[in-house]
């Protein structure tokens, strides 16, 4: 070990992930634990991996001296936003994952065709026997899911790209962090159909932990409907969500939408197949997840989502 130089385990520290740092740091003192006020040798290695990092990764790991955050910890929040996006959670009726594997694609089933089979199956019983006053056809069936990505945003400015194939009452934003252990235990119960802006008793529960890191915003949930284009959001306080124009507001039915959110200057902007519609949204704080929602569709679609390109907010 003494004929390791520092240098030499920095170099060597760089092709680590945080779990092997964390391994290494709990075979001695030297690796794991400083003697003075200075950083320890994997502290050292992760400090040195961020700031080679670009400007831009390097803002979504602020550093905040005089709290409990560890150089390794920001490292592994790093490379955790580092990952493509991905749809980590599903909840509702309708929905299900393409590509299992990877998270990437999500799609609905042929719920609507189900709907128009047993409508049939109805009406054939309905001219087979009498119609009582207990027969009751069967509810239009339509779709009521979210999809909710891997990443948790709460610093800096971050960029993904949703292509869709053609589908009514689609929606693309940003959500709260749910608990995971809320998502787990509730799957089940969700199947039904799940509306973030329904559901408020819910939502207080599947994000009890995380509150504390919301900041300042009552901006809980925000989404752009790409018909006709409104930006609906809510503070999941009020008996209903605040739909609201904007400058700049279009409609998307097929196709990519982007979405850039600016976590320094608070900001929601759309991208129509890769052209700026404007800042839909202001006043944006704390942790946020990407969300795609479809409420009340009735037919069936394709969803991706993409890491997008980051582009000037600030405007």
């Amino acid at each position: 070990m003494k004929t390791l130089t520092d240098d030499a385990v920095l170099h060597i520290a760089s092709f680590m992930d945080t779990a092997d740092m964390l391994n290494v740091a709990l075979t001695c003192r030297r690796f794991g634990s400083a003697a003075t006020d200075d950083l320890s040798l994997m502290e050292r290695g992760a400090h040195q991996l961020i700031e080679s990092a670009p400007t831009h990764e390097k803002n979504w790991v602020p550093y905040k001296k005089g709290t409990s955050t560890t150089w390794i910890g920001l490292y592994h929040e790093l490379l955790k936003l580092r990952a493509p996006p991905s749809f980590s959670s599903i909840l509702g009726s309708g929905i299900n994952y393409v590509n299992k594997k990877y998270h990437v694609y999500a799609s609905l089933r042929e719920q609507y065709q189900q709907q128009q089979l047993q409508q049939a199956k109805w009406l054939l019983r309905r001219r087979q026997y009498p119609l009582t006053k207990h027969s009751i056809a069967p509810s239009s069936s339509t779709v009521s899911c979210v999809a909710i990505g891997n990443h948790i945003m709460s610093h800096g400015v971050h960029s993904v790209k949703f292509t869709m194939t053609r589908v009514e009452k689609i929606s693309f934003g940003i959500i709260r962090p749910f608990d995971e252990y809320w998502v787990n235990m509730n799957d089940v119960s969700c199947k039904d159909g799940f509306n973030p802006f329904e559901s408020w008793s819910d939502m207080i529960d599947a994000t009890s932990s995380r509150r504390k890191h919301w900041g300042e915003s009552n901006v809980h949930c925000c989404w752009y409907e790409t018909y006709p284009g409104s930006c609906q959001w809510t503070d999941w306080e009020t008996t209903s969500q605040t739909i609201d124009d904007w400058c700049g507001m279009e409609h998307a039915l097929e196709g990519d939408v982007g979405l850039l959110l600016d976590l320094d200057e608070g900001k929601l902007s759309v991208y129509k197949n890769g052209r700026r519609l404007g800042i839909m949204k202001h006043g944006l704080s704390g942790e946020y997840c990407w969300l795609m929602s479809i409420q009340g569709a009735s037919n069936s679609t394709a969803v991706q989502i993409k890491r997008g390109y980051l582009v000037s907010n600030r405007v």
